[in-house]
């Protein structure tokens, strides 16, 4: 959010008047006729809850462009249209139902673009025209409250020094109304001046150019409502200090409009005093920034009020404000300061969470930094390392081989007659021969009897040596170099090896990659577009991966790991929302339906018989940690990487009768000789969601 602007040409508020004066128009100057957009006037009923699908833009000319889907009433954000596209987006979505709310014209390219919002709600009668000229505008404006129509958003743009405008109308309310354009600077002042001292409050602000000179078109209205100020002419930072200063005297942005006066980027705002709706604001968005502020905030709730466009002389900028109708201000405020004061009593550097409810998407957001060195904060399009979370997503997988009837639980891996055969040696080359009794259910129970991570053997975790091998070479170096510890099936050990053997069971059986597999078969069919096994090094981050780091003395470095040799069990990246398409996919709940049976779900989350190498049992199903309640959950570390992926039975929330899954992925950790205990991702997300007093019904995914 916009941290709240005082700035130049302050304009105060003053008392609401009520006389009725005459309707007044400036004058206006002519310019050649351009062909108009299509009027419609409708009536639109409220359909509740109707989503509608993102939609990437047709063409380059509008790379940026995409329609989002909010939350309750729908309502559908675009921007980068040229005027065709416009006119086609309009017919679209007023064919829809949906309502013109607000546009935006700007220049790109030499030529005219917009951004526009559409809302699915109830209203008044509307009509809507861009691309019109000073003297068109003027015409219209006449025309239009002839037939009892009246402006309500007025928005002036300049495409090679011309001014052009876009206006929505809507049925005259009865209230005395003043639309006035064309106004220099000291003319926008005296009719603020005159129009406020008569008891009207300026309800819309445009600031644009007119052959280089500074513009302005504004609407007054002759109502009651909150107490509110204006400001016009305000650089960048003088609009963010005056944002500033009012949010802190209980003011909230109202208004804004963005443009650029001699190659400095202008501002003119209206503020109200707060109603108490948490409201985002930003400014000074590139085009690909906006797309994302827009992805942000609409993961978090929140629904777009405003958007002004214009270009800064070399490119587009926005300005946007958006209000959260699905989250109180309180609950907004305790998640940020939960996640915020965990992240700083631990110097995490970034993080990114989400979070569902009945398998539906209800917040999603990222907090920190992605890359220390470009200041760039973590967004909800970062994808993660999610190191051992990867082992619930191979099981998963497995289990959708076993159903289809390729593999079973108890089919033998290794030699003759095994899955694998001799594919990694022949088996009279093995060092220990109970390696022939390994099954597929001992590798996803992590009881094959040795290749562990805990080193009590005298032998280190083979994920981690040889590294400079293939997959192949290190299983076949294990087979014929490492014996056994335990009789398979008997004793429980953590091992990235036999998950990493999964990966070349799915490989054998199926004719297909790994990574082709999952995608196939568990990503695709989920909606997650995000999994990508990463790379080992820093030049090998994936696009809108973040930079890893590792804190403090003795740090190993997060880019000195084999990652993409550790696929199967600790390999992939994948946003926090993906990693969730999946979870409640594999869930048991009859929310969103699963990828998997009933049955199949019961004995991937059936705990394993085997006690540790102490004698105690665990709490290890097969790709799942599991409780008695029961929850299931998956954590991963690696350094530079926390994660973990948490599924919850129906029995918590206000109501005691909700199931939630969440994961929460960072970019930081510690070293242990940092004298800074890592982040309690557990502890953290269990905080998150317990103090949150209600939550929306919405579906962001």
């Amino acid at each position: 959010m916009l941290s709240a602007a005082e700035g130049k040409c302050a304009l105060d508020s003053f008392p609401v008047g009520g006389t009725n004066v005459k309707q007044e128009f400036s004058s206006m100057k002519p310019f050649s006729m351009r062909p108009l957009l299509t009027v419609l006037s409708v009536l639109v009923v409220s359909l509740v809850g109707c989503g509608v699908p993102e939609e990437e833009s047709r063409d380059s000319s509008s790379a940026e462009s995409q329609a989002l889907a909010g939350p309750y009433d729908a309502w559908i954000a675009r921007h980068g249209l040229t005027n065709a596209q416009y006119q086609t987006e309009f017919n679209t979505w007023v064919g829809q139902g949906y309502r013109l709310s607000y546009v935006s014209g700007y220049e790109e390219g030499g030529s005219a673009r917009y951004a526009a919002i559409w809302e699915q709600t109830s209203g008044p009668a509307w009509r809507a025209f861009h691309g019109l000229t000073s003297a068109q505008y003027q015409t219209t404006v006449v025309n239009q409250n002839a037939q009892g129509y009246r402006p309500v958003v007025v928005n002036g743009y300049s495409v090679g020094g011309v001014a052009y405008f876009a206006v929505i109308f809507h049925v005259d309310s009865g209230a005395a109304w003043v639309a006035r354009h064309d106004l220099s600077a000291s003319q926008y002042q005296t009719e603020f001046n005159t129009w406020a001292g008569q008891g009207y409050r300026l309800v819309h602000v445009s600031g644009y150019t007119s052959g280089g000179a500074e513009r302005y078109a504004a609407i007054w209205e002759q109502t009651s409502g909150p107490a509110w100020r204006a400001y016009h002419g305000l650089t960048a930072a003088q609009y963010q200090s005056t944002f500033n200063t009012n949010a802190t005297q209980g003011y909230q942005l109202a208004k804004v409009s963005s443009y650029n006066v001699g190659g400095t980027d202008r501002y003119a705002a209206i503020f109200q005093v707060s109603s108490g709706i948490p409201t985002a604001a930003r400014h000074g968005l590139s085009a690909a920034a906006y797309q994302q502020a827009v992805t942000d905030l609409k993961n978090q709730g929140y629904r777009p009020v405003l958007v002004a466009a214009h270009n800064n002389g070399s490119q587009p900028e926005f300005a946007l404000i958006w209000q959260n109708l699905t989250f109180s201000a309180a609950d907004l405020q305790h998640i940020d300061d939960t996640v915020q004061q965990a992240m700083a009593s631990t110097n995490t550097v970034g993080l990114s969470l989400a979070i569902t409810r009945h398998g539906r998407l209800v917040f999603a957001k990222g907090y920190g930094l992605a890359d220390r060195t470009s200041n760039t904060p973590v967004n909800t399009s970062h994808r993660f390392r999610v190191a051992s979370v990867s082992k619930p997503m191979t099981s998963i997988g497995i289990m959708r081989l076993i159903e289809s009837g390729q593999i079973r639980l108890t089919d033998r891996v290794f030699g003759r007659g095994g899955l694998l055969g001799e594919t990694f040696g022949a088996q009279g080359t093995y060092a220990d021969s109970r390696v022939l009794n390994i099954t597929v259910q001992h590798l996803l129970e992590h009881t094959a009897g040795a290749w562990d991570n805990d080193g009590a053997d005298g032998t280190g975790d083979p994920m981690f040596m040889n590294t400079g091998m293939t997959h192949a070479q290190l299983i076949q170096w294990v087979l014929q170099n490492v014996p056994l510890e335990f009789a398979p099936g008997t004793t429980y050990q953590y091992s990235n090896f036999g998950y990493s053997v999964l990966g070349r069971i799915i490989e054998r059986v199926t004719g297909m990659t790994y990574d082709a597999y999952m995608r196939a078969n568990v990503f695709t069919p989920s909606g997650a577009t995000s999994f990508a096994v990463g790379g080992d090094t820093l030049s090998a981050r994936l696009p809108n991966e973040p930079v890893y780091y590792q804190l403090g003395t003795g740090a190993f470095s997060p880019y000195g790991m084999p990652v993409r040799r550790m696929d199967a069990h600790g390999g992939w990246v994948a946003t926090p929302i993906d990693l969730l398409r999946v979870a409640v996919r594999a869930d048991g709940f009859s929310t969103v339906s699963d990828l998997l049976s009933a049955s199949s779900l019961t004995t991937m989350t059936t705990r394993t018989t085997a006690l540790d190498t102490l004698g105690n049992s665990v709490n290890y199903a097969k790709g799942w940690s599991v409780n008695s309640l029961p929850n299931w959950w998956h954590g991963g570390y690696i350094p530079g990487t926390r994660a973990l992926l948490v599924r919850t039975d129906d029995r918590y929330g206000p109501s005691r009768s909700e199931e939630f899954t969440w994961s929460v992925m960072t970019n930081s950790n510690n070293s242990s000789g940092s004298g800074t205990p890592d982040i309690n991702l557990d502890s953290l997300m269990w905080n998150v969601v317990n103090g949150v007093g209600a939550w929306p019904a919405h579906d962001l995914f």
